[in-house]
């Protein structure tokens, strides 16, 4: 089994802008349907994190597009709060700031957590490219050992093949010599005769 560690700097994947794997068609092709252990591990959690990625992109477009109407709510409403005493309208507009409080804290929490998605998706991809170099590699080396043993027999099979010819060609050679001879001192009536008598 092949157990090697992968010694690969991890700025190779900089200065290769190496792509995210699972992304990637030609990894795609090759890899992605293997059933390996590593390859499946860090597949997952490349797929999981990029999943989370995408929905807290979504979630941020929600909260902001909420903060944004509760903002021109109170904008609507700050008229009527600067103009008149309407403890309803002040009301109204403190449920409203409170949500913008809310809001704020939850973009705040899930701004933190897109910040460290970036480098958790890096770290992952670069996981998962290790351990693609270190399947790959099993995979090369046990192919060329059945790409010699391949060789080997095909050699084996052109050397049988070489012999089968020449003995084709030597009972063939025996056979016209053998009829001609006889052909030549008995005859073409004869030699119908021997043939339906003794090769029958």
């Amino acid at each position: 089994m092949f157990t090697k560690d992968i010694n690969l700097e991890y700025s190779v994947m900089m200065e290769n802008k190496i792509p995210i794997l699972i992304k990637d068609k030609s990894w795609m092709n090759l890899f992605n349907s293997v059933d390996d252990k590593g390859i499946t591990s860090y597949r997952n959690q490349l797929d999981d994190l990029l999943n989370e990625q995408k929905q807290i992109e979504r979630e941020l477009s929600i909260l902001k597009a909420q903060k944004k109407k509760n903002m021109i709510k109170i904008l609507n409403i700050s008229d009527e709060v600067n103009n008149s005493n309407n403890s309803k309208a002040i009301e109204f507009m403190d449920k409203c700031q409170e949500e913008i409080t809310d809001i704020n804290n939850k973009i705040e929490e899930i701004m933190f957590r897109g910040e460290m998605l970036p480098k958790e998706i890096r770290e992952a991809n670069y996981n998962l490219l290790k351990e693609t170099i270190r399947y790959s590699y099993k995979e090369l080396k046990a192919s060329e050992e059945k790409l010699t043993l391949t060789n080997g027999e095909i050699e084996s099979h052109r050397t049988k093949l070489r012999i089968l010819l020449e003995q084709k060609h030597d009972y063939e050679e025996m056979i016209n010599n053998t009829y001609s001879f006889l052909h030549g001192i008995l005859g073409s009536y004869e030699m119908e005769k021997f043939d339906k008598d003794l090769l029958r």
